[in-house]
């Protein structure tokens, strides 16, 4: 049975109204998610999918795709559109389902919202029935013309395959899924324990005492071809789990086999006992033993949204946000790509005249008291050129206040949001390395170099976090990425903006450059004069000052910055969330002047979380958090 099992547990319209607004208010670029398939009668693939601009796929329309043809076909249609501040109209799909061996006909329910909120109830893509919410539907195996569609409160049944729902068939129960090998039973939520029924939602009981949410997307029930086994995916304690049943869903027969903090997704071979594949990130994990056990199967080269897997093969088809995979055992392949939009491809806007300018502190601690010095860095878009490898490049020149120069050749590939850095000195590949990927997510690792050791792949390069900053008076997404190679070396992307710091720590010192201003395409942002900063080298401090360590969360190492205004007994300590010592940097005395102390964890053996730094100098004492991250 193919379900998609989207839900929402809100018992009031204003939170089904919060839950649309929300997402209308957190629009991303068109992408590819919820992915499954079918087979037609000849045995060729069909893909489903949501294509739009909303990360979980509710709100966007969702395709056929046919795999030997290539051809693709709207089937229903969703959207969301701002009217004003205070209104939408939008209409979601909350879940779908084919009737068995019926590639032509479905049901799909959802939520409609223009004036009030609206549950929605189709065939195919006409609604048949309206009321105030529904987020899931099921058809049964057994008899096809009956159809159970849920506010997740209530169950409404149809004999008529979808075209009414008496009013004397609904039952209350909080419905999740109708059992593939029995129509009978039902399996459903009470105050987030899992229930089973043996006689469709009249009688229950718990079968699973484990914590279950049914708040986020995604979340489904899979039911293997032996009719024993049943796999559910679900959230719990902010993690997510996928849970085992070895016994037709019974008390005492669930496991929990996987979990994690990232959403991931699972494909049964509908025809094949025990074979269960699992994707989390770019990684996918095949499992011969009912999930009970997974190994490592295939890594691709973007993150995972859904997982398909064709029955009776070994053939998978996957999607990332861009696009669509066919992964054979020896083979994988790109069968559908959309063009990557504008918008991510803004990190790095490199065109000509677009220019950024620079202020770097360079600090030495060879000797007491540290010094300092200042210079202004600008970087600008002479040209774009074509050089002999076939690509075309945009020219940069790079000059400091001190008349140091760079140039450097870079281009970006907008099939794949990668930017290249042009070197004929490289034997090897297109005389070219990479320096970023725009496209990486959170937790992502980039073979990539664009600093320490140039046309050289550092495999520790990772994205650490990606959020909203203000960025010369305006809201900005910023991807922030690290690494640790001898020493650390850390940078900013701002979408529209592009490479806004960088930091680079080494044993004796560092080197941290801010952006001050830029023009980008003929608009000036922030500060674009190089005013003369002489008189700020060496500054002697006119207050105390304990700053937030650099970079923050860390691992395995992080700057601590502090400033004199006059000369003190120093002690610097960190302290676990116990109150506990757990080490001592400083505690000495240190005349006026600012200070950095680097702090590494190597050997302490210091688990992830929280710890607190403290400074206490003369009578001045300040403790700031900091975080370790493994």
């Amino acid at each position: 049975m193919l379900s998609f099992k989207n839900s929402r547990s809100s018992g009031r319209k204003l939170s089904l109204f919060l839950l649309v607004f929300c997402f209308i208010t957190s629009i991303h670029p068109q992408q590819f998610s919820r992915l499954n398939g079918l087979e037609d009668g000849q045995g060729n693939t069909i893909l489903l999918y949501s294509f739009g601009n909303d990360k979980d796929g509710r709100y966007s329309p969702v395709y056929k795709y046919f795999v030997d043809s290539g051809i693709e076909t709207k089937i229903i249609d969703a959207y969301s559109q701002q009217i004003d501040t205070f209104n939408v109209n939008a209409k979601s799909v909350q879940d779908y389902e084919f009737f068995p061996n019926d590639i032509n006909n479905f049901i799909n329910v959802g939520l409609t919202l223009n004036i009030d909120v609206l549950g929605y109830a189709a065939r195919n893509d006409t609604t048949t029935f309206t009321d105030w919410a529904f987020f899931f539907v099921d058809i049964s195996n057994q008899h096809p013309n009956e159809v159970y569609i849920s506010d997740f409160y209530k169950v409404y049944r149809s004999f008529d395959a979808g075209y009414t729902y008496p009013a004397d068939s609904t039952i209350d129960f909080q419905f999740l899924s109708a059992a593939d090998f029995d129509d009978q039973v039902f399996f459903g939520t009470d105050n987030n324990r899992l229930i089973k029924s043996e006689d469709k939602g009249i009688t229950s009981s718990i079968v699973d005492t484990s914590d279950f949410e049914t708040s986020m997307p995604g979340l489904a029930f899979y039911y293997d071809v032996n009719q024993f086994h049943i796999y559910r995916l679900n959230r719990s304690n902010g993690k997510f789990t996928l849970s085992v049943s070895n016994n037709k869903g019974e008390a005492f027969s669930w496991t929990k086999t996987y979990e994690s903090d990232n959403q991931f997704f699972i494909t049964i071979d509908s025809s094949q006992s025990g074979v269960v594949y699992l994707s989390e990130g770019k990684q996918i994990y095949k499992s011969i033993n009912n999930g009970y056990n997974f190994y490592p199967y295939k890594t691709l080269p973007r993150r995972l949204v859904g997982l398909y897997n064709k029955p009776n093969s070994d053939i998978l088809y996957a999607a990332s946000k861009y696009q669509l995979y066919e992964i054979r055992p020896d083979t994988t392949i790109i069968i559908k790509s959309v063009p990557i939009p504008e918008i991510e491809l803004a990190y790095y806007p490199l065109s000509i005249g677009n220019k950024w300018i620079y202020l770097e502190t360079i600090a030495d601690f060879n000797g007491i008291p540290y010094t300092y010095s200042y210079e202004f860095i600008v970087r600008e878009v002479l040209k774009d050129t074509l050089l002999a490898n076939g690509y075309k490049y945009f020219k940069i020149f790079d000059q400091t206040t001190m008349n140091n120069h760079n140039i450097f050749y870079e281009r970006i590939d907008s099939i794949n949001g990668l930017v290249y850095r042009y070197n004929d000195q490289i034997t090897t590949g297109n005389d070219e390395y990479l320096i970023d990927d725009l496209l990486a997510e959170v937790g992502d690792t980039i073979l990539s170099s664009r600093s320490i050791i140039p046309y050289s792949y550092i495999p520790n390069v990772y994205c650490l976090d990606q959020g909203i900053y203000n960025n010369f008076g305006l809201q900005r997404s910023k991807k922030s990425f690290r690494t640790e190679f001898l020493s650390s070396y850390s940078y900013g992307l701002i979408r529209s903006i592009g490479l806004d710091s960088v930091f680079y720590d080494w044993d004796f010192g560092y080197s941290r450059s801010i952006l001050k201003g830029c023009i980008l395409d003929g608009i000036i942002f922030g500060d674009t004069t190089l005013t003369d900063v002489e008189e700020e080298q060496n500054p002697i401090p006119t207050e105390y000052k304990l700053e937030q360590n650099y970079p923050n969360p860390f691992n395995p190492s992080t700057t601590i910055r502090y400033q004199l205004p006059k000369a003190s007994n120093v002690r610097l300590k960190v302290f676990d969330v116990l109150g506990r010592e757990v080490a001592t940097l400083v505690n000495e005395y240190r005349n006026a002047g600012s200070y950095n102390v680097q702090f590494t964890i190597n050997n302490l053996q210091l688990s992830s979380g929280i710890y607190f730094y403290q400074l206490k100098a003369g009578d001045f004492v300040e403790t700031k958090k900091m975080m370790v991250v493994k």
